[in-house]
């Protein structure tokens, strides 16, 4: 076996040139696979964080009415008893009790539909919200009549800071509704959409105007990232019973982007066959190669009492060496792209339109992925030794008188 091991070594460094491109070859390819899934990764977790801190949170107690985040349909009657409940519970951070509702917005030029949404400056603070602040400032527990837009919708609507801003809408029972309200600041989330059409309020000015009294439309949840948000949502269900509400995951909530990173997820190993193929066929090349260059050599060493399991070997071992020295170069290109960009960050400033109903912003830092990268280790390992049978069983079988007549 160390004999065995020692001239796929010497073969390997016999050959410098050719051993550097297949090396190469792996590195390269293994190193695009990791960086490839670490900007994947970022651009994952910034969705993700984007998504939980400016939109839904970690978690949501919602009406079962409700389908979705822009879903405005029900209204929790008696929030005192989830009050409790997620007081009790040391792995629920802090929670925020939120208001909905559609409606119009007018400004003195012009008038548009809205999304509305109220809550308590301090409760969404705990939760970690974040909410870009481009014009004016932000809302505070004294701003009754007070209202902030989105940036593309105060540009839509032509309007000012300090300008009487009019909302109308439906109450909760039915009966048409609307107050005059200034403009104090604008917002952007980085969503198009939802910058285009969300007006916040304080939560007892949205309860007043549409005549919630004491109900809330949800309570968003910040989970202790210690915990599982799946394990502690499950045990809420189960606290709350058939009270009429459910609990769920900002997946519910925001379907389209959970789609979004399943694809991508798949994607990344279709890109991984691909890749791996080619560095496959560049192996495959590279031995097939060196069987030919060394058919006389076969046939001396089979004629001097070499068994064709040897000869197999030698090249199973010299094929897993190179794919070993190539990956460990993937490893460490793929691990210090990752690394150097995820400090730099890529700029996406040119994509930023086409990306902002995915929720990321004009940069974008890569992630190192564990997990993943692990996997495309192991394959391109187990591949490239697959790939090695076939040049190795051919050398094999190799007659030894008819090999050494070859030059």
């Amino acid at each position: 076996m160390k004999l065995l091991l020692k001239l796929a070594f010497r073969n390997i460094l016999r050959h410098k040139k050719r051993s550097f491109i297949t090396i190469a070859a792996i590195a390269v390819g293994l190193g695009a696979l990791i960086f490839m899934r670490s900007f994947m990764h970022g651009a994952h977790l910034q969705m993700v964080q984007n998504v939980t801190r400016t939109l839904t949170s970690d978690a949501q107690i919602v009406p079962e009415a409700l389908e979705n985040f822009y879903n405005t349909n029900g209204a929790i009657e008696d929030p005192e008893p989830i009050r409790q409940i997620l007081r009790s519970d040391p792995r629920v951070v802090a929670f925020s009790e939120r208001i909905i509702g559609g409606g119009m917005v007018a400004s003195e030029k012009k008038s548009m539909a809205t999304f509305i949404i109220g809550f308590d400056p301090e409760q969404e603070e705990k939760i970690d919200t974040r909410r870009e602040v481009i014009l004016g400032r932000a809302l505070t527990g004294a701003d009754e009549q007070g209202v902030i837009l989105g940036e593309k919708m105060r540009q839509t609507l032509e309007a000012e800071i300090g300008e009487p801003i009019i909302l109308t809408a439906q109450d909760f029972y039915g009966s048409l509704t609307g107050e005059v309200f200034t403009l104090i600041g604008t917002f952007q989330t980085g969503n198009d959409q939802l910058d285009n059409s969300m007006g916040i309020l304080l939560k007892t000015t949205a309860q007043r105007l549409l005549s919630f009294e004491h109900r809330v439309s949800k309570f968003a949840l910040k989970i202790d990232p210690r915990y599982s948000t799946e394990d502690v949502v499950q045990d809420l269900r189960e606290k709350i019973g058939n009270s009429g509400l459910k609990v769920v995951t900002w997946k519910s909530l925001i379907p389209m982007i959970a789609q979004m990173i399943q694809f991508q997820n798949g994607m990344s190993f279709i890109i991984m066959a691909i890749v791996l193929s080619v560095v496959a066929v560049g192996i495959l090349n590279t031995l097939m190669m060196s069987i030919v260059e060394r058919i006389r050599e076969f046939g001396l060493m089979m004629a001097l009492g070499t068994k064709p399991s040897q000869i197999i070997q030698m090249i199973v071992f010299e094929s897993f060496l190179l794919s070993i020295l190539g990956a460990l170069g993937g490893l460490l290109l793929g691990f210090g792209l990752a690394f150097y960009f995820g400090h730099v960050g890529i700029n996406l400033t040119r994509f930023v339109s086409a990306l902002s109903n995915l929720m990321i912003g004009s940069h974008v830092f890569p992630s190192f992925d564990l997990y993943y990268s692990m996997i495309f280790l192991v394959v391109v390992l187990v591949s490239n030794l697959v790939v090695s049978f076939y040049p190795a069983w051919k050398a094999g079988r190799l007659a030894p008188l008819e090999s050494m007549r070859q030059i």
